[in-house]
Protein backbone atom coordinates (compact mmCIF):
# COMPACT_ATOMS: atom_id res chain seq x y z
CA UNK A 1 0.00 0.00 0.00
CA UNK A 2 1.57 3.27 -1.07
CA UNK A 3 1.98 6.03 1.48
CA UNK A 4 3.40 9.52 1.15
CA UNK A 5 3.91 12.41 3.53
CA UNK A 6 2.32 15.82 3.15
CA UNK A 7 4.61 18.30 4.93
CA UNK A 8 4.24 22.01 5.54
CA UNK A 9 5.50 23.44 2.27
CA UNK A 10 4.07 25.67 -0.42
CA UNK A 11 3.58 23.97 -3.75
CA UNK A 12 2.88 25.64 -7.06
CA UNK A 13 -0.56 25.25 -8.56
CA UNK A 14 -2.46 24.36 -5.41
CA UNK A 15 -5.91 24.05 -6.99
CA UNK A 16 -7.50 20.61 -6.84
CA UNK A 17 -7.25 18.62 -10.04
CA UNK A 18 -10.52 16.72 -10.40
CA UNK A 19 -9.31 13.31 -11.53
CA UNK A 20 -11.86 10.95 -10.07
CA UNK A 21 -10.93 7.49 -8.88
CA UNK A 22 -12.68 4.99 -6.63
CA UNK A 23 -9.23 3.66 -5.71
CA UNK A 24 -7.85 5.32 -2.57
CA UNK A 25 -4.19 5.74 -1.67
CA UNK A 26 -2.85 6.64 1.76
CA UNK A 27 -1.42 10.10 2.38
CA UNK A 28 0.14 10.89 5.74
CA UNK A 29 -0.31 14.46 6.96
CA UNK A 30 2.12 15.88 9.54
CA UNK A 31 2.40 19.24 11.29
CA UNK A 32 3.97 20.51 14.51
CA UNK A 33 1.89 23.20 16.18
CA UNK A 34 0.82 24.13 19.69
CA UNK A 35 -2.89 24.86 19.28
CA UNK A 36 -3.67 24.93 23.00
CA UNK A 37 -5.50 22.55 25.30
CA UNK A 38 -8.91 21.46 24.07
CA UNK A 39 -8.14 22.25 20.44
CA UNK A 40 -7.50 19.76 17.67
CA UNK A 41 -5.80 19.93 14.27
CA UNK A 42 -7.78 18.95 11.19
CA UNK A 43 -7.09 18.78 7.45
CA UNK A 44 -9.62 20.80 5.45
CA UNK A 45 -9.98 21.24 1.72
CA UNK A 46 -12.42 21.52 -1.17
CA UNK A 47 -12.41 17.79 -1.90
CA UNK A 48 -15.38 15.89 -0.42
CA UNK A 49 -13.03 13.49 1.38
CA UNK A 50 -11.51 16.48 3.19
CA UNK A 51 -14.92 17.82 4.14
CA UNK A 52 -15.70 19.95 1.09
CA UNK A 53 -14.33 23.03 2.92
CA UNK A 54 -16.74 22.38 5.80
CA UNK A 55 -14.64 22.48 9.00
CA UNK A 56 -17.15 20.22 10.77
CA UNK A 57 -16.38 17.45 8.27
CA UNK A 58 -12.60 17.92 8.09
CA UNK A 59 -10.66 14.79 9.17
CA UNK A 60 -8.87 15.15 12.50
CA UNK A 61 -5.22 14.34 13.18
CA UNK A 62 -3.93 12.80 16.40
CA UNK A 63 -1.60 14.51 18.88
CA UNK A 64 1.67 13.14 20.23
CA UNK A 65 4.36 14.56 22.52
CA UNK A 66 6.09 17.66 21.20
CA UNK A 67 2.82 19.02 19.73
CA UNK A 68 3.18 16.75 16.74
CA UNK A 69 -0.01 16.07 14.82
CA UNK A 70 -0.17 13.17 12.43
CA UNK A 71 -2.74 11.11 10.58
CA UNK A 72 -3.21 9.02 7.47
CA UNK A 73 -6.06 9.96 5.15
CA UNK A 74 -7.06 7.83 2.16
CA UNK A 75 -7.60 9.99 -0.93
CA UNK A 76 -8.41 9.25 -4.60
CA UNK A 77 -5.47 7.94 -6.61
CA UNK A 78 -3.87 10.28 -9.11
CA UNK A 79 -5.45 13.50 -7.86
CA UNK A 80 -3.73 16.69 -6.79
CA UNK A 81 -5.51 17.71 -3.60
CA UNK A 82 -5.59 21.20 -2.13
CA UNK A 83 -5.69 21.38 1.65
CA UNK A 84 -4.88 23.47 4.69
CA UNK A 85 -4.34 22.69 8.35
CA UNK A 86 -6.90 24.20 10.68
CA UNK A 87 -7.38 24.30 14.45
CA UNK A 88 -10.78 23.62 16.01
CA UNK A 89 -12.09 23.38 19.55
CA UNK A 90 -13.63 19.95 20.10
CA UNK A 91 -15.79 20.64 23.15
CA UNK A 92 -19.50 19.93 22.80
CA UNK A 93 -20.23 23.61 23.42
CA UNK A 94 -17.98 24.85 20.60
CA UNK A 95 -17.61 22.03 18.09
CA UNK A 96 -20.69 22.85 16.03
CA UNK A 97 -20.01 26.57 15.69
CA UNK A 98 -19.42 27.73 12.12
CA UNK A 99 -16.80 30.20 13.39
CA UNK A 100 -14.88 27.55 15.33
CA UNK A 101 -12.01 27.25 12.87
CA UNK A 102 -8.62 28.91 12.54
CA UNK A 103 -6.14 28.41 9.72
CA UNK A 104 -2.70 27.34 10.94
CA UNK A 105 -1.18 26.97 7.48
CA UNK A 106 -1.45 28.48 4.06
CA UNK A 107 -3.20 26.56 1.28
CA UNK A 108 -1.05 23.59 0.29
CA UNK A 109 -1.41 20.72 -2.14
CA UNK A 110 -0.35 17.12 -2.36
CA UNK A 111 -0.18 14.71 -5.27
CA UNK A 112 -1.80 11.39 -4.42
CA UNK A 113 0.05 8.38 -5.88
CA UNK A 114 -1.42 7.12 -9.13
CA UNK A 115 -3.04 3.76 -9.66
CA UNK A 116 -3.17 1.56 -12.73
CA UNK A 117 -5.35 3.41 -15.28
CA UNK A 118 -8.92 2.23 -15.58
CA UNK A 119 -9.51 -0.18 -18.48
CA UNK A 120 -12.24 2.13 -19.81
CA UNK A 121 -12.41 5.84 -20.61
CA UNK A 122 -16.13 6.65 -20.41
CA UNK A 123 -19.03 5.78 -18.18
CA UNK A 124 -21.47 3.51 -20.01
CA UNK A 125 -25.18 3.90 -19.40
CA UNK A 126 -28.02 1.62 -20.57
CA UNK A 127 -31.66 2.67 -20.53
CA UNK A 128 -34.94 0.90 -21.19
CA UNK A 129 -37.39 3.46 -22.54
CA UNK A 130 -40.43 3.68 -24.85
CA UNK A 131 -38.98 6.79 -26.51
CA UNK A 132 -37.82 6.98 -30.11
CA UNK A 133 -34.87 9.15 -29.10
CA UNK A 134 -33.14 9.43 -25.74
CA UNK A 135 -30.55 11.76 -24.24
CA UNK A 136 -28.80 11.78 -20.92
CA UNK A 137 -28.54 15.22 -19.29
CA UNK A 138 -25.71 15.18 -16.75
CA UNK A 139 -23.04 16.98 -14.78
CA UNK A 140 -19.92 15.88 -12.93
CA UNK A 141 -20.34 16.52 -9.20
CA UNK A 142 -16.81 15.36 -8.37
CA UNK A 143 -15.25 18.06 -10.53
CA UNK A 144 -17.77 20.62 -9.28
CA UNK A 145 -19.46 21.19 -12.65
CA UNK A 146 -22.18 23.81 -12.50
CA UNK A 147 -23.04 23.35 -16.17
CA UNK A 148 -24.99 20.43 -17.58
CA UNK A 149 -24.10 18.43 -20.68
CA UNK A 150 -26.52 16.71 -23.06
CA UNK A 151 -25.27 13.43 -24.49
CA UNK A 152 -27.27 11.59 -27.14
CA UNK A 153 -27.90 7.91 -26.55
CA UNK A 154 -28.04 5.29 -29.29
CA UNK A 155 -30.82 2.77 -29.74
CA UNK A 156 -29.04 -0.60 -29.86
CA UNK A 157 -31.92 -3.06 -29.74
CA UNK A 158 -35.37 -3.99 -28.59
CA UNK A 159 -36.55 -3.50 -25.06
CA UNK A 160 -38.68 -5.79 -22.96
CA UNK A 161 -41.66 -5.48 -25.30
CA UNK A 162 -42.55 -4.11 -28.73
CA UNK A 163 -43.13 -0.62 -27.32
CA UNK A 164 -39.70 -0.29 -25.73
CA UNK A 165 -36.10 0.24 -26.90
CA UNK A 166 -32.72 -0.36 -25.34
CA UNK A 167 -30.47 2.71 -25.45
CA UNK A 168 -26.78 3.07 -24.72
CA UNK A 169 -24.83 6.21 -23.99
CA UNK A 170 -21.27 7.18 -23.02
CA UNK A 171 -20.47 9.89 -20.46
CA UNK A 172 -17.05 11.50 -20.50
CA UNK A 173 -16.46 11.68 -16.76
CA UNK A 174 -13.52 10.26 -14.83
CA UNK A 175 -13.64 6.75 -13.38
CA UNK A 176 -15.49 6.78 -10.10
CA UNK A 177 -16.75 10.34 -10.56
CA UNK A 178 -20.10 11.08 -9.00
CA UNK A 179 -22.52 12.23 -11.66
CA UNK A 180 -25.99 13.72 -11.40
CA UNK A 181 -28.28 13.00 -14.34
CA UNK A 182 -31.76 12.73 -15.83
CA UNK A 183 -33.05 11.57 -19.22
CA UNK A 184 -35.05 13.34 -21.91
CA UNK A 185 -36.39 12.58 -25.38
CA UNK A 186 -35.53 16.00 -26.76
CA UNK A 187 -37.20 19.24 -25.74
CA UNK A 188 -40.30 18.08 -23.91
CA UNK A 189 -40.40 14.83 -21.93
CA UNK A 190 -38.10 14.11 -18.98
CA UNK A 191 -37.48 11.05 -16.83
CA UNK A 192 -36.27 11.88 -13.34
CA UNK A 193 -35.40 9.65 -10.43
CA UNK A 194 -38.33 8.48 -8.31
CA UNK A 195 -39.24 10.40 -5.18
CA UNK A 196 -37.89 9.17 -1.83
CA UNK A 197 -40.14 6.65 -0.07
CA UNK A 198 -43.13 7.90 1.85
CA UNK A 199 -45.80 6.10 3.84
CA UNK A 200 -48.49 7.06 6.28
CA UNK A 201 -46.82 8.19 9.50
CA UNK A 202 -47.20 5.64 12.29
CA UNK A 203 -46.61 6.49 15.92
CA UNK A 204 -43.09 7.93 16.20
CA UNK A 205 -42.23 6.90 12.64
CA UNK A 206 -42.33 9.76 10.11
CA UNK A 207 -44.11 9.57 6.77
CA UNK A 208 -40.80 10.13 4.94
CA UNK A 209 -37.45 8.89 6.30
CA UNK A 210 -35.57 11.61 8.17
CA UNK A 211 -32.66 11.91 5.66
CA UNK A 212 -35.01 12.91 2.82
CA UNK A 213 -37.25 15.32 4.67
CA UNK A 214 -37.05 18.80 3.21
CA UNK A 215 -36.09 17.60 -0.27
CA UNK A 216 -38.35 18.68 -3.10
CA UNK A 217 -38.89 17.27 -6.58
CA UNK A 218 -38.24 16.78 -9.34
CA UNK A 219 -35.49 14.43 -8.17
CA UNK A 220 -32.31 13.59 -10.08
CA UNK A 221 -30.32 10.38 -10.30
CA UNK A 222 -26.89 10.38 -8.67
CA UNK A 223 -24.25 7.62 -8.64
CA UNK A 224 -20.50 6.96 -8.88
CA UNK A 225 -20.81 3.77 -10.93
CA UNK A 226 -19.01 3.66 -14.28
CA UNK A 227 -21.22 1.03 -15.91
CA UNK A 228 -24.88 0.87 -15.03
CA UNK A 229 -28.34 0.03 -16.33
CA UNK A 230 -31.43 2.18 -15.68
CA UNK A 231 -34.78 0.43 -15.76
CA UNK A 232 -38.07 1.62 -14.25
CA UNK A 233 -36.27 4.33 -12.28
CA UNK A 234 -33.79 1.87 -10.76
CA UNK A 235 -30.01 1.78 -11.27
CA UNK A 236 -28.29 -1.62 -11.59
CA UNK A 237 -24.67 -2.68 -12.08
CA UNK A 238 -25.90 -5.74 -13.97
CA UNK A 239 -28.52 -6.48 -16.63
CA UNK A 240 -31.73 -6.75 -14.59
CA UNK A 241 -34.55 -9.19 -15.26
CA UNK A 242 -37.49 -7.75 -17.17
CA UNK A 243 -39.54 -7.40 -14.01
CA UNK A 244 -37.73 -6.94 -10.72
CA UNK A 245 -39.46 -8.16 -7.59
CA UNK A 246 -39.88 -5.64 -4.79
CA UNK A 247 -37.85 -5.93 -1.58
CA UNK A 248 -39.45 -8.09 1.06
CA UNK A 249 -39.34 -8.40 4.84
CA UNK A 250 -39.81 -11.72 6.59
CA UNK A 251 -39.57 -12.87 10.18
CA UNK A 252 -38.13 -16.16 11.36
CA UNK A 253 -37.39 -17.58 14.77
CA UNK A 254 -33.73 -18.28 15.59
CA UNK A 255 -33.06 -20.79 18.35
CA UNK A 256 -30.25 -20.71 20.84
CA UNK A 257 -27.66 -23.21 22.03
CA UNK A 258 -25.99 -20.59 24.25
CA UNK A 259 -26.80 -20.47 27.96
CA UNK A 260 -28.46 -17.21 29.10
CA UNK A 261 -29.05 -16.05 25.51
CA UNK A 262 -32.64 -16.86 24.55
CA UNK A 263 -34.08 -17.65 21.15
CA UNK A 264 -36.00 -14.86 19.46
CA UNK A 265 -37.78 -13.82 16.27
CA UNK A 266 -35.46 -12.05 13.82
CA UNK A 267 -36.67 -9.79 11.02
CA UNK A 268 -34.86 -10.05 7.68
CA UNK A 269 -34.86 -7.61 4.76
CA UNK A 270 -34.24 -9.11 1.32
CA UNK A 271 -33.37 -6.61 -1.43
CA UNK A 272 -35.06 -6.08 -4.78
CA UNK A 273 -34.92 -9.01 -7.19
CA UNK A 274 -33.74 -11.49 -4.56
CA UNK A 275 -36.06 -14.25 -5.81
CA UNK A 276 -35.08 -13.77 -9.48
CA UNK A 277 -31.33 -13.16 -9.24
CA UNK A 278 -30.50 -16.67 -8.10
CA UNK A 279 -26.93 -16.23 -9.39
CA UNK A 280 -26.25 -13.55 -6.81
CA UNK A 281 -25.06 -13.73 -3.19
CA UNK A 282 -25.36 -10.80 -0.79
CA UNK A 283 -23.53 -9.07 2.05
CA UNK A 284 -25.30 -9.09 5.42
CA UNK A 285 -25.70 -6.31 7.99
CA UNK A 286 -26.70 -7.40 11.51
CA UNK A 287 -28.47 -4.59 13.39
CA UNK A 288 -28.95 -4.55 17.17
CA UNK A 289 -32.06 -3.13 18.88
CA UNK A 290 -33.84 -4.63 15.91
CA UNK A 291 -37.33 -3.64 16.99
CA UNK A 292 -36.46 -0.05 15.97
CA UNK A 293 -34.57 -0.74 12.74
CA UNK A 294 -37.32 -1.13 10.13
CA UNK A 295 -40.39 1.03 9.49
CA UNK A 296 -42.48 1.73 11.55
CA UNK A 297 -40.22 0.72 14.43
CA UNK A 298 -41.27 0.86 18.04
CA UNK A 299 -42.09 3.46 20.65
CA UNK A 300 -38.79 5.27 20.16
CA UNK A 301 -39.23 5.62 16.39
CA UNK A 302 -37.26 3.95 13.62
CA UNK A 303 -33.92 3.94 11.85
CA UNK A 304 -35.91 3.41 8.63
CA UNK A 305 -33.09 1.14 7.45
CA UNK A 306 -35.40 -0.75 5.08
CA UNK A 307 -36.91 2.27 3.35
CA UNK A 308 -33.53 4.00 3.13
CA UNK A 309 -31.96 0.83 1.68
CA UNK A 310 -34.76 0.63 -0.88
CA UNK A 311 -33.97 4.12 -2.12
CA UNK A 312 -30.17 4.06 -1.94
CA UNK A 313 -29.99 0.68 -3.67
CA UNK A 314 -32.40 1.86 -6.36
CA UNK A 315 -30.11 4.81 -7.15
CA UNK A 316 -26.85 2.85 -7.38
CA UNK A 317 -25.40 4.31 -4.20
CA UNK A 318 -25.40 1.12 -2.12
CA UNK A 319 -24.88 -2.58 -2.70
CA UNK A 320 -27.90 -4.85 -2.68
CA UNK A 321 -27.72 -6.37 0.80
CA UNK A 322 -29.56 -8.50 3.32
CA UNK A 323 -30.37 -6.58 6.51
CA UNK A 324 -31.04 -8.45 9.74
CA UNK A 325 -32.81 -6.79 12.69
CA UNK A 326 -32.05 -8.56 15.99
CA UNK A 327 -34.61 -7.53 18.61
CA UNK A 328 -34.33 -7.59 22.35
CA UNK A 329 -36.94 -7.49 25.05
CA UNK A 330 -38.07 -9.22 28.18
CA UNK A 331 -41.04 -10.68 26.29
CA UNK A 332 -38.77 -13.56 25.32
CA UNK A 333 -36.25 -13.34 28.14
CA UNK A 334 -33.46 -11.23 26.65
CA UNK A 335 -32.10 -8.07 28.18
CA UNK A 336 -30.01 -5.68 26.12
CA UNK A 337 -27.99 -4.39 29.08
CA UNK A 338 -26.71 -7.91 29.73
CA UNK A 339 -26.23 -8.81 26.08
CA UNK A 340 -24.65 -5.56 24.89
CA UNK A 341 -22.33 -4.98 27.88
CA UNK A 342 -18.77 -6.34 27.41
CA UNK A 343 -17.59 -9.04 29.79
CA UNK A 344 -15.75 -7.58 32.75
CA UNK A 345 -17.92 -4.49 32.97
CA UNK A 346 -20.90 -3.88 35.24
CA UNK A 347 -23.70 -1.34 35.45
CA UNK A 348 -24.74 -0.59 39.01
CA UNK A 349 -28.03 0.98 40.10
CA UNK A 350 -29.10 1.62 36.51
CA UNK A 351 -31.28 4.75 36.17
CA UNK A 352 -31.38 4.93 39.98
CA UNK A 353 -33.67 1.91 39.97
CA UNK A 354 -31.38 -0.38 41.94
CA UNK A 355 -30.82 -2.58 38.87
CA UNK A 356 -27.40 -4.15 38.38
CA UNK A 357 -26.07 -5.74 35.20
CA UNK A 358 -22.96 -7.82 34.48
CA UNK A 359 -21.74 -8.01 30.90
CA UNK A 360 -22.25 -11.11 28.82
CA UNK A 361 -21.54 -9.72 25.35
CA UNK A 362 -19.28 -12.69 24.64
CA UNK A 363 -22.31 -14.99 24.93
CA UNK A 364 -24.40 -12.74 22.69
CA UNK A 365 -21.59 -12.79 20.11
CA UNK A 366 -21.38 -16.56 20.43
CA UNK A 367 -25.13 -16.79 19.73
CA UNK A 368 -24.70 -14.62 16.64
CA UNK A 369 -21.91 -16.87 15.35
CA UNK A 370 -23.32 -20.26 16.41
CA UNK A 371 -27.04 -19.75 15.76
CA UNK A 372 -27.94 -16.56 13.92
CA UNK A 373 -25.31 -16.48 11.16
CA UNK A 374 -25.68 -20.19 10.31
CA UNK A 375 -29.45 -19.70 10.03
CA UNK A 376 -28.91 -16.87 7.58
CA UNK A 377 -26.21 -18.68 5.63
CA UNK A 378 -28.27 -21.87 5.31
CA UNK A 379 -31.57 -20.29 4.33
CA UNK A 380 -30.44 -17.32 2.25
CA UNK A 381 -27.82 -16.56 -0.39
CA UNK A 382 -25.35 -14.73 1.81
CA UNK A 383 -21.67 -14.28 1.12
CA UNK A 384 -21.08 -16.58 4.06
CA UNK A 385 -18.06 -16.15 6.24
CA UNK A 386 -16.47 -13.43 4.13
CA UNK A 387 -15.61 -10.75 6.74
CA UNK A 388 -15.60 -8.00 4.11
CA UNK A 389 -19.24 -8.81 3.41
CA UNK A 390 -20.40 -9.28 7.02
CA UNK A 391 -21.27 -6.13 8.93
CA UNK A 392 -22.89 -5.17 12.23
CA UNK A 393 -24.31 -1.89 13.50
CA UNK A 394 -26.12 -0.45 16.47
CA UNK A 395 -26.65 2.64 18.58
CA UNK A 396 -26.02 3.53 22.22
CA UNK A 397 -25.42 0.18 23.98
CA UNK A 398 -25.88 -1.36 20.53
CA UNK A 399 -23.04 0.88 19.32
CA UNK A 400 -20.87 -0.34 22.18
CA UNK A 401 -21.51 -4.00 21.38
CA UNK A 402 -20.88 -3.33 17.66
CA UNK A 403 -17.44 -1.95 18.56
CA UNK A 404 -16.90 -4.99 20.80
CA UNK A 405 -17.92 -7.46 18.09
CA UNK A 406 -15.62 -5.92 15.50
CA UNK A 407 -12.70 -5.85 17.93
CA UNK A 408 -13.22 -9.42 19.16
CA UNK A 409 -13.84 -11.06 15.77
CA UNK A 410 -12.20 -9.14 12.92
CA UNK A 411 -12.00 -12.47 11.12
CA UNK A 412 -15.81 -12.54 10.87
CA UNK A 413 -16.96 -8.91 10.80
CA UNK A 414 -15.22 -6.60 8.37
CA UNK A 415 -17.19 -3.41 9.02
CA UNK A 416 -19.09 -2.00 11.99
CA UNK A 417 -21.45 0.92 12.48
CA UNK A 418 -20.90 2.51 15.89
CA UNK A 419 -23.69 5.07 16.38
CA UNK A 420 -23.70 7.20 19.58
CA UNK A 421 -21.84 4.46 21.48
CA UNK A 422 -22.43 4.19 25.24
CA UNK A 423 -18.73 3.87 26.00
CA UNK A 424 -19.46 5.07 29.55
CA UNK A 425 -20.80 1.57 30.26
CA UNK A 426 -17.61 -0.25 29.20
CA UNK A 427 -14.62 1.40 30.92
CA UNK A 428 -12.86 -1.90 31.56
CA UNK A 429 -13.36 -3.03 27.97
CA UNK A 430 -11.87 0.22 26.66
CA UNK A 431 -8.99 0.29 29.15
CA UNK A 432 -7.88 -3.33 28.90
CA UNK A 433 -7.80 -3.90 25.15
CA UNK A 434 -4.70 -3.43 23.03
CA UNK A 435 -5.52 -1.74 19.76
CA UNK A 436 -3.78 -2.67 16.53
CA UNK A 437 -4.65 -1.83 12.94
CA UNK A 438 -7.21 -4.58 12.49
CA UNK A 439 -8.81 -5.39 9.12
CA UNK A 440 -12.08 -3.81 10.31
CA UNK A 441 -13.70 -0.71 8.85
CA UNK A 442 -15.35 1.43 11.51
CA UNK A 443 -18.04 4.09 11.02
CA UNK A 444 -18.34 6.12 14.23
CA UNK A 445 -20.86 8.87 14.86
CA UNK A 446 -21.60 11.06 17.84
CA UNK A 447 -23.68 14.17 18.45
CA UNK A 448 -22.95 17.10 20.72
CA UNK A 449 -26.40 16.94 22.39
CA UNK A 450 -26.70 13.23 23.08
CA UNK A 451 -28.22 13.42 26.55
CA UNK A 452 -31.35 15.03 27.92
CA UNK A 453 -29.29 15.60 31.07
CA UNK A 454 -27.64 18.64 29.49
CA UNK A 455 -24.24 19.50 28.10
CA UNK A 456 -22.19 17.91 30.87
CA UNK A 457 -23.96 14.61 30.39
CA UNK A 458 -23.68 14.87 26.60
CA UNK A 459 -20.00 15.62 26.99
CA UNK A 460 -19.50 12.18 28.54
CA UNK A 461 -20.72 10.57 25.31
CA UNK A 462 -18.74 12.97 23.14
CA UNK A 463 -15.41 12.76 24.96
CA UNK A 464 -15.52 8.97 25.25
CA UNK A 465 -16.14 8.70 21.50
CA UNK A 466 -13.39 11.20 20.75
CA UNK A 467 -10.94 9.33 22.97
CA UNK A 468 -11.76 6.04 21.24
CA UNK A 469 -11.46 7.69 17.83
CA UNK A 470 -8.00 9.00 18.78
CA UNK A 471 -6.94 5.54 19.89
CA UNK A 472 -7.96 4.06 16.57
CA UNK A 473 -5.97 6.78 14.78
CA UNK A 474 -2.91 6.01 16.92
CA UNK A 475 -3.29 2.34 16.03
CA UNK A 476 -2.73 3.28 12.38
CA UNK A 477 -6.28 3.40 11.06
CA UNK A 478 -6.61 5.33 7.79
CA UNK A 479 -9.37 7.90 7.71
CA UNK A 480 -11.82 7.35 4.82
CA UNK A 481 -10.55 3.81 4.26
CA UNK A 482 -10.65 2.23 7.73
CA UNK A 483 -12.31 4.86 9.85
CA UNK A 484 -15.02 7.49 9.60
CA UNK A 485 -15.97 9.86 12.40
CA UNK A 486 -19.26 11.62 11.72
CA UNK A 487 -19.68 14.35 14.33
CA UNK A 488 -23.14 15.89 14.39
CA UNK A 489 -23.68 19.41 15.72
CA UNK A 490 -26.67 19.30 18.09
CA UNK A 491 -27.06 15.61 17.29
CA UNK A 492 -29.31 13.87 19.79
CA UNK A 493 -29.61 10.36 21.16
CA UNK A 494 -32.60 9.05 19.26
CA UNK A 495 -33.68 7.04 16.24
CA UNK A 496 -34.33 10.10 14.08
CA UNK A 497 -30.73 11.26 14.56
CA UNK A 498 -29.36 7.83 13.67
CA UNK A 499 -31.67 7.55 10.68
CA UNK A 500 -30.17 10.72 9.18
CA UNK A 501 -26.76 9.03 9.16
CA UNK A 502 -27.89 5.74 7.63
CA UNK A 503 -27.40 6.81 3.96
CA UNK A 504 -23.83 7.89 4.75
CA UNK A 505 -23.15 4.63 6.57
CA UNK A 506 -24.62 2.54 3.75
CA UNK A 507 -22.73 4.47 1.04
CA UNK A 508 -19.41 3.94 2.84
CA UNK A 509 -19.80 0.46 4.31
CA UNK A 510 -21.71 -0.96 1.32
CA UNK A 511 -20.10 1.08 -1.43
CA UNK A 512 -21.08 -0.54 -4.77
CA UNK A 513 -17.44 -0.29 -5.83
CA UNK A 514 -16.70 -2.94 -3.18
CA UNK A 515 -18.35 -5.68 -5.25
CA UNK A 516 -18.05 -7.21 -8.69
CA UNK A 517 -19.71 -5.23 -11.48
CA UNK A 518 -20.92 -7.67 -14.17
CA UNK A 519 -21.34 -4.85 -16.69
CA UNK A 520 -17.68 -3.89 -16.21
CA UNK A 521 -16.70 -7.43 -17.13
CA UNK A 522 -18.59 -7.04 -20.42
CA UNK A 523 -16.70 -3.87 -21.40
CA UNK A 524 -13.28 -4.62 -19.96
CA UNK A 525 -12.71 -8.39 -19.89
CA UNK A 526 -9.38 -9.14 -18.20
CA UNK A 527 -6.47 -9.91 -20.50
CA UNK A 528 -3.09 -11.58 -20.25
CA UNK A 529 -0.03 -9.48 -20.97
CA UNK A 530 3.28 -11.13 -21.81
CA UNK A 531 6.64 -9.39 -21.91
CA UNK A 532 10.14 -10.78 -22.49
CA UNK A 533 12.76 -10.26 -19.78
CA UNK A 534 16.50 -9.82 -20.25
CA UNK A 535 17.22 -13.16 -18.57
CA UNK A 536 15.20 -15.03 -21.21
CA UNK A 537 12.15 -15.58 -19.05
CA UNK A 538 8.70 -14.16 -19.67
CA UNK A 539 6.80 -11.81 -17.39
CA UNK A 540 3.17 -12.89 -17.40
CA UNK A 541 0.68 -10.35 -16.08
CA UNK A 542 -3.09 -10.28 -15.95
CA UNK A 543 -5.75 -7.63 -15.71
CA UNK A 544 -8.09 -7.86 -12.73
CA UNK A 545 -11.49 -6.53 -11.80
CA UNK A 546 -12.57 -6.46 -8.19
CA UNK A 547 -14.73 -9.32 -7.01
CA UNK A 548 -14.25 -11.71 -9.93
CA UNK A 549 -12.65 -15.12 -9.58
CA UNK A 550 -9.91 -15.99 -12.06
CA UNK A 551 -8.14 -19.15 -13.12
CA UNK A 552 -5.00 -19.35 -15.25
CA UNK A 553 -4.42 -22.47 -17.37
CA UNK A 554 -1.16 -23.45 -19.06
CA UNK A 555 -0.41 -25.94 -21.81
CA UNK A 556 2.47 -26.91 -24.07
CA UNK A 557 0.38 -28.66 -26.71
CA UNK A 558 -3.14 -27.12 -26.53
CA UNK A 559 -4.59 -30.48 -25.50
CA UNK A 560 -3.44 -31.01 -21.93
CA UNK A 561 -4.06 -28.06 -19.60
CA UNK A 562 -3.01 -27.35 -16.02
CA UNK A 563 -5.27 -24.87 -14.23
CA UNK A 564 -4.15 -22.70 -11.32
CA UNK A 565 -6.66 -20.52 -9.46
CA UNK A 566 -5.39 -17.01 -8.81
CA UNK A 567 -6.55 -14.44 -6.29
CA UNK A 568 -7.69 -10.99 -7.36
CA UNK A 569 -6.71 -7.85 -5.48
CA UNK A 570 -8.95 -5.66 -3.39
CA UNK A 571 -8.90 -2.67 -5.74
CA UNK A 572 -11.52 -1.70 -8.30
CA UNK A 573 -9.12 -2.80 -11.05
CA UNK A 574 -5.48 -3.75 -11.11
CA UNK A 575 -2.68 -5.49 -13.00
CA UNK A 576 -0.95 -8.34 -11.19
CA UNK A 577 2.12 -10.41 -11.93
CA UNK A 578 0.91 -13.97 -12.29
CA UNK A 579 4.34 -15.56 -12.48
CA UNK A 580 7.66 -15.52 -14.28
CA UNK A 581 7.87 -18.40 -16.73
CA UNK A 582 10.67 -19.75 -18.94
CA UNK A 583 10.60 -18.87 -22.59
CA UNK A 584 9.56 -21.55 -25.01
CA UNK A 585 6.47 -23.16 -26.46
CA UNK A 586 3.72 -22.43 -23.97
CA UNK A 587 0.09 -21.44 -24.16
CA UNK A 588 -2.01 -19.69 -21.54
CA UNK A 589 -5.66 -18.91 -21.13
CA UNK A 590 -7.30 -16.77 -18.49
CA UNK A 591 -10.84 -17.39 -17.32
CA UNK A 592 -12.75 -14.80 -15.32
CA UNK A 593 -16.13 -15.57 -13.75
CA UNK A 594 -18.48 -13.86 -11.35
CA UNK A 595 -18.16 -15.05 -7.74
Amino acid sequence: MKRIFAQLMMLAGCGAVAIASPVLKDVEFVITNDVGFGNEVCVAGPHALLGGNDPLKAPKLVWSAGNNWRGTIALPAGETIAYRFISRNYSTASWGSATNSSNISTVLSVGVPAHVPAPWTNKTVFLHSPWTNANIFWRNLTSGDANWTTTAMTAIGAGRNTNERLFRGAINAGPGAEIEFVFNNGPSIWTNAPAPPSNTAQGSAPAMPAPYQGLTGPYNFRTTLDQFFVQDGNVFNYRPPATVAAPQIITTNVGSTVTNIPARPVTIYLPRGYAQNTWKKYPVVYFHDGQNVFFPGGGFGTWDADRIANYEISQGRMREAILVAIPNGNAYGSDRLYEYLPDGDTITNYANLGLNFTGRASLYLQWMLDNLAPTLDFNFRTLGNSPEDTLTAGSSMGGLVSDYIGFQRPDRFGAVGIFSPAYWAGPNYLANRTLTNQPVRRFMSMGTAESSGGQSSSNVYWQDALTTYNRYLRAGEQFNRDLIFAGVASGQHNEAAWSRLVPQFFAWALDPWREANPLALEFAPPKLKIAAREDGTLDLRRDELRGFAQSLATSSDLSSWTTNPVTTTGEAWDVATSNVVPAGRQFWRLRTVAP
